[in-house]
């Protein structure tokens, strides 16, 4: 799918400031365990180099809004390593933050106004009740994904400033503040064909589990759920969640899912997808793309890029062919 729309505005807008999308030289991701990077070449929409290293256990506790970033220390010199190994190209920052840390929610209006800046303030009213802070804390990104007279719907992406922040600072010393940032499951969305028919993703991170629904191009259903600490312990939870997803889809959605995209960092065993696809008794289809970007990298890169790099081939995917 590209995600065509979102090049208008990706990102967490700050005061009077609208963030457009420009492919970002240096991509990299923070999670609980890993740190990951890329080198994204925006002329040739490809990725160039790819790095990923272990985060110290506890560093970074992703939520929305607590402090994440509990080993600052630990946490910049991973990136500052992962920065390193890419070749920290100059130019702009895109930062990945956990689906946690960010809340996501599908808006309905009536009507939506055509000024960006009442068009946020009324969708950070909107959000309030999905927020657990007060809503002036949030910083607010949106995109209008439905428009037709009487009825139009906004996939609106909130995080807490003093959240965001903290991102911000582990990443001084780099190349300055990002550019573009995103929950990481937004940048997996240019990965997944166009289709009429009804698709999930699931992807499965570090301690947590978020399910997409979309049918042509259109999101119709997102859920982050947060996960215990347990890594493949955690299989029923996940096999329950994805089942309820599916019975949300038949049920209020009136949507039949014929494709369940599935994608787990740190990559999961084989015996764990099949487990799970018995359970919802789908076959499980791994996200196209990371191993076309990847062709022309050395093994190591490679490999850093098939298993924990997708978002990035995501963000280059989301270019199309165009500039």
């Amino acid at each position: 799918m590209n995600w065509i729309d979102w090049k208008k505005r990706l990102g967490l807008s700050r005061p009077r400031r609208v963030a457009n999308f420009v492919l970002p030289a240096l991509a990299l991701e923070v999670e609980p365990g890993f740190v990951a990077g890329a080198w994204l070449d925006t002329r040739s929409h490809r990725v160039e180099r790819a790095a990923v290293r272990e985060l110290a256990p506890g560093a970074l506790s992703p939520s929305p809004h607590k402090p994440n970033v509990a080993d600052g220390t630990s946490v910049r010199a991973a990136l500052e390593e992962v920065a390193n190994l890419v070749g920290n190209p100059s130019g702009r920052i895109g930062l990945l933050i956990p689906d946690i840390a960010a809340r996501v929610a599908l808006l309905q209006f009536e009507a939506f106004p055509k000024d960006h800046h009442e068009a946020e303030s009324l969708v950070r009213w909107r959000m309030r009740e999905f927020l657990p802070y007060a809503p002036e804390e949030a910083r607010i990104s949106y995109q209008v994904i439905v428009s037709q007279p009487g009825g139009i719907e906004v996939l609106g992406v909130a995080v807490r400033g003093s959240v965001l922040a903290e991102y911000e600072t582990a990443l001084e010393g780099i190349n300055g503040r990002p550019s573009l940032v995103l929950p990481v499951s937004v940048a997996l969305l240019p990965l997944i064909p166009e289709d009429d028919a009804g698709q999930l993703l699931l992807h499965w991170s570090p301690g947590a589990l978020t399910a997409v629904v979309l049918s042509n191009s259109r999101v119709l259903y997102w859920r982050t759920r947060p996960l215990g600490e347990g890594g493949e312990d955690n299989l029923e939870e996940v096999s329950r969640e994805a089942g309820r997803v599916l019975a949300t889809c038949q049920d209020h959605l009136n949507l039949q899912v014929e494709n369940v995209w599935f994608h787990s960092r740190p990559p999961g065993t084989p015996e764990i997808k099949y487990a799970l696809a018995k359970a919802l008794d789908r076959e499980l289809r791994d996200l196209p793309g990371a191993k076309a970007q990847g062709d022309t990298l050395p093994a190591r890169e490679r490999d850093a890029l098939e298993g924990f790099g997708m978002p990035f081939a995501g963000l280059v995917a989301n270019l199309g062919g165009a500039q």
